[in-house]
């Protein structure tokens, strides 16, 4: 190994030296071997090509550089030495190791600069930015939401907060009803008709054993750990508020060396098998609460953006019955498709591609006022023509109904049917055979009032 770096620096001794020469020349006529120059040389311009070459190396190798600056790879690596080339066709001295400390550092020091530089722009902006509006702006919706009216409190309550208004006024009603207030919890609070149904039954065996079999003590008691009572029972809101007010109660009683807790109905109670047969015809013959849909009856001035509608989400939510019916409606097209069919049979068969829970309906009268109400999209037309015959100033007139493509007359069709949902406009109209028949008689027709004043009080700006 020794011998081969001796080698080799000979070799490079000899390179330097220059070209060789015989003994015989004098030192005179030997070439010169000085690197020095011996004046001023001029220099041509480099080629275009060559320019274009040099601008991109220094383009390149300014990327380098950044890069590295930027995200040096470790704090050991170098830059292997090379020669640039420089625009003026001279190389450039060979680049050494980088200091990567100290490139550390001008990234950070330029990192922060570009962290104030963006916290100021960022902090300018906000500064004059407005609040973020809602996803609905009430103020911009053609209709603040759906409202539904109380069977009990008879007051107004949004749709989404249907169960939490129930829960209050039903909770309220408990404690001067509880056996009526608890069935009506289990039918109306819950969704799921079959589970509701499960756990009726099993309610009404609890108060069957124990009337006939009065004197029997463990049909006075109900074990809260029970599979079936836990599963079909405690899972479903207000069972146990009826057992409460049947008389049951909560009680812990000590079975094979351990606690248990149970329902437990005293002996005194289980002997009035008169009240309790009448606390399970209660059960069985309390419906669900009956919601009925607030109109939100509404009056606007003559607008050009009758037209224009802004839903709230609720117009297009499906709950998971109508979600299951809409699914099996697809099944049953799928398999009707299937089949060889005539073309009037597809045309019969015609429904909208999208089910909507509700729609906002606009009447338009020959004045330009706009009546608006909001429906249930399986109401039919009838319920149209009876919310605008309550709302007219002569409600004995008859009127005609209508749409672009025609008159509406199908009075047992639904808004669904008729394709007038999610939201749409009709107009309304006199009939005209009855209004020239007064005409003839009175010998003038007053229509200059549509509505009556109650809702003529309450007119207001369409939203634009």
């Amino acid at each position: 190994m020794k011998k081969l770096f001796e080698k080799a620096k000979l070799e490079i001794k000899f390179r330097k030296a220059g070209d060789g020469h015989t003994l015989a020349e004098s030192k005179e006529d030997r070439p010169s071997t000085s690197h020095e120059p011996s004046g001023p040389v001029s220099r041509e311009p480099p080629a275009p090509s060559a320019q274009r070459a040099g601008q991109a190396a220094l383009e390149r190798f300014a990327q380098h550089e950044k890069a590295a600056s930027k995200k040096p790879q470790s704090a050991k690596a170098t830059w292997k030495n090379s020669a640039v080339s420089r625009p003026d066709g001279a190389s450039s001295e060979p680049a050494t190791a980088i200091d990567f400390k100290k490139l550390q550092a001008e990234a950070r020091q330029e990192l922060g600069k570009q962290q104030a530089t963006t916290s100021s722009r960022l902090g300018s902006v906000t500064s004059n930015m407005q609040p973020p509006a809602d996803k609905e702006d009430s103020s911009l919706l053609s209709v603040e939401g759906i409202f539904l009216c109380c069977p009990l409190c008879a007051s107004p309550f949004l749709y989404k907060d249907r169960d939490v208004h129930l829960i209050e006024c039903l909770e309220n009603k408990y404690t001067e009803d509880p056996h009526s207030s608890a069935a009506q919890m289990i039918q109306t609070l819950n969704r799921d008709k079959e589970r509701v149904k499960a756990c009726v039954d099993i309610l009404c065996r609890y108060i069957d054993n124990i009337c006939k079999n009065p004197g029997d003590e463990k049909f006075r008691k109900i074990k809260q750990s029970n599979r079936i009572f836990q599963e079909k029972v405690l899972t479903i809101k207000g069972a146990v508020e009826f057992l409460v007010a049947c008389g049951f109660e909560s009680s812990t009683i000590p079975v094979e060396d351990k606690q248990e807790q149970f329902y437990v109905l005293s002996e005194d109670k289980s002997k009035d098998t008169e009240t309790l047969d009448l606390y399970k015809g209660i059960l069985i013959s309390v419906e669900p609460l009956q919601m009925k849909l607030d109109r939100r009856a509404t009056v606007y001035k003559p607008s050009s953006q009758a037209m224009k509608f802004e839903l709230p989400e609720e117009f297009f939510s499906l709950s998971s019955e109508e979600v299951k019916r809409e699914y099996q409606m697809k099944l049953e097209e799928r398999e009707k498709n299937a089949q060889l069919r005539t073309k009037a049979m597809r045309e019969a068969d015609k429904k909208p591609t999208k089910t909507y829970r509700f729609t906002l309906i606009r009447v338009r009268f020959p004045d330009g006022i706009v009546l608006q109400g909001t429906f249930y999209s399986r109401e039919k037309l009838k319920d149209l023509r009876e919310f605008v015959s309550q709302s007219l100033k002569s409600d004995w007139l008859p009127f005609v109904l209508s749409e672009p493509t025609g008159q509406l007359t199908n009075e047992e069709a639904t808004f669904s049917e008729l394709g007038l949902v999610p939201a749409a406009v009709v107009n309304f109209a006199w009939d005209a055979a009855i209004m020239a028949d007064i005409a003839a008689a009175s010998g003038s027709v007053q229509q200059e009032d549509f509505l009556n004043e109650e809702l003529m009080t309450r007119i207001q700006d369409m939203a634009t």
